[in-house]
């Protein structure tokens, strides 16, 4: 008949032995069993065996004390990996599009699984510090837009281990990503005034939007590029929506070419699911491009294999393309962005609201957009609007004092 087992929490025999590192100190071990009944060690030292039992207890009482939650598969001693895979199959019950869900589990695989917290539990990276260095590695090694991605997983992680009890709070909120080191191979930003522009490196300007002549010389670009990145590029320009939309957000199934109007299904913002207005010059490309590759899946999916078409492509290889259309017009300043940058511009220009420019960029707020287009307008409206006519017969600026009695 197996021995019963104790009560969680309670020192068994305790062993004592002189430190093996501190002379004239003696070391207490024991065991005893956690919340969940498994034996755990502990180690404790002193001047002389009373102190280090007393230590030893202290040690045991700590573990008591210390949070408890969560259930047997999320709980406070839940190692990230396993913490980030239990995230992984909650994101994949939310109908996330496969790309979205194929991004998360690289990050996991690259940042979480293979980091420096994949040694800890949830309760021990659910602090600020250890975040902080974790994400600077990244941002160095790999740049600033992994450790924002990273940073996103993790705290998606966390937040539903808060929700589970695993965690009393999650510390996310008071995390900052770092950039990258100037110099490092995760600085993105290209320093060689000679560059071929195909090196791979940031040479974006994001304040600057496409003038008239640059815009049209971009377009035709990109229509005698060798890639399949013509009709793209005049979507971009044509409508604002993210690169990511374009190339991941956009079928067949959601354009009517016959309103000239297609739903964008836009995850980042709750206003980024959204149905915009085509050009005409624009619904006719569209026309023509389905007459060419036809209408199933993505509109500016794979074209080049006839079994894929339709499917996502890989935006980093179309990034590249267009980053050599922008050079060979003359704009190697541009990014992608650069085209959602122009829509803003060119519609606050003309006078749209920044309520309408929001809707067609898919900004959920009006003040992102407002910083989009460097709007500092100073907070003086209210002085020349709030003043009340004066009431006839009454003596401005005159106070009566009021007795206390």
């Amino acid at each position: 008949m197996a021995r019963p087992k104790g009560s969680p929490y309670t020192l068994g025999k305790i062993a004592y032995s002189a430190h093996p590192t501190k002379p004239g100190q003696w070391q207490a071990r024991g065991y005893y069993l956690n919340a969940g009944l498994a034996r755990r060690e502990v180690t404790a030292s002193g001047k002389t065996q009373a102190a280090a039992k007393r230590a030893l207890d202290r040690k045991v009482n700590d573990a008591r004390d210390e949070h408890r939650g969560g259930n047997k598969q999320l709980n406070q001693d839940t190692k990230v990996p396993a913490a980030a895979a239990v995230w992984l199959d909650w994101k994949a019950r939310e109908q996330l599009r496969a790309s979205t869900l194929t991004e998360y589990q690289g990050y996991v695989r690259r940042s979480i699984d293979n980091g420096d917290l994949s040694s800890l539990t949830i309760s021990q990276a659910n602090d600020v510090s250890r975040i902080e260095s974790w994400l600077t590695g990244i941002a160095d090694e790999h740049g600033e837009a992994a450790a924002k991605q990273s940073r996103k997983v993790l705290g998606g992680v966390l937040k539903l281990a808060e929700r589970r009890g695993a965690i009393k709070a999650s510390v996310m909120h008071r995390v900052e990503t770092p950039r990258a080191k100037p110099g490092s191979s995760g600085d993105r930003k290209c320093a060689d005034p000679e560059c071929d522009l195909d090196c791979g490196k940031r040479h974006l300007d994001t304040r600057r939007a496409f003038t008239q002549d640059e815009a049209a010389g971009v377009l035709n670009a990109a229509d005698n590029a060798t890639a399949d990145i013509g009709d793209l590029a005049h979507f971009l320009f044509g409508t604002g929506v993210r690169i990511s939309e374009a190339l991941h957000c956009t079928s067949w199934s959601d354009v009517d070419l016959d309103a000239q109007k297609v739903r964008v299904r836009g995850t980042k913002t709750a206003q980024a699911d959204r149905t915009l207005g085509l050009s005409d010059d624009l619904t006719q490309r569209l026309r023509k491009r389905a007459e060419i590759y036809g209408t199933d899946g993505l509109v500016f999916g794979v074209t080049r294999f006839h079994a894929k078409v339709g499917q996502p492509r890989d935006r980093n290889n179309v990034s590249k393309s267009l980053r050599r259309v922008f050079a060979k017009a003359g704009v190697p300043w541009a990014g992608t962005h650069t085209f959602r940058r122009t829509v803003a511009t060119w519609m606050d220009d003309a006078g749209h609201s920044l309520a309408s420019i929001a809707n067609q960029l898919g900004h959920a707020d009006t003040n992102v957009t407002a910083k989009y287009l460097g709007r500092q307008d100073a907070a003086t409206h209210a002085a020349t609007v709030m003043v009340l006519p004066a009431a006839t017969g009454t003596k401005r600026g005159h106070l009566r004092a009021v007795s206390g009695e």
